[in-house]
């Protein structure tokens, strides 16, 4: 697994855990947890976009990414976790990008990784 870590010091920092490689067809929650150190109550969100790695493109619906955008609200001393699901197209060959965004006022994080996606072998006994 590749683990995507901010730095704690930051005022608002992004933190989730995804797999190196996904198979076509395989569906993901991804976990995500939203650290912050807002002392008072705030509004914010965060939003999740799936790319093309090789193109660039969006592949958001693609991936049956229906709940890109999340809303929180700055609680002192808790963190907010919520999770983002998806499925990885039967079709889709190569890699793809995970790019997330929070924002709170003007106070904002953001983190990408790449997942491979590998083609499902069948064994036959």
């Amino acid at each position: 697994m590749t683990s995507v870590l901010s730095a704690q010091q930051k005022p608002l920092s992004i933190h989730f855990t995804t797999p190196t490689q996904m198979y076509q067809g395989e569906s993901l929650k991804l976990k995500v947890q939203v650290k912050h150190l807002i002392k008072k109550e705030q509004t914010g969100h965060i939003q999740l976009a799936l790319f093309n790695a090789e193109t660039k493109q969006s592949v958001d619906g693609w991936f049956l990414n229906f709940f890109p955008f999340q809303y929180f609200t700055t609680i002192a001393n808790e963190n907010f976790e919520t999770e983002f699901p998806f499925t990885v197209p039967n079709d889709f060959k190569g890699k793809f990008i995970i790019e997330l965004v929070a924002k709170v006022d003007s106070v904002q994080d953001s983190v990408q990784d790449s997942i491979r996606v590998t083609i499902p072998t069948l064994i036959k006994h």
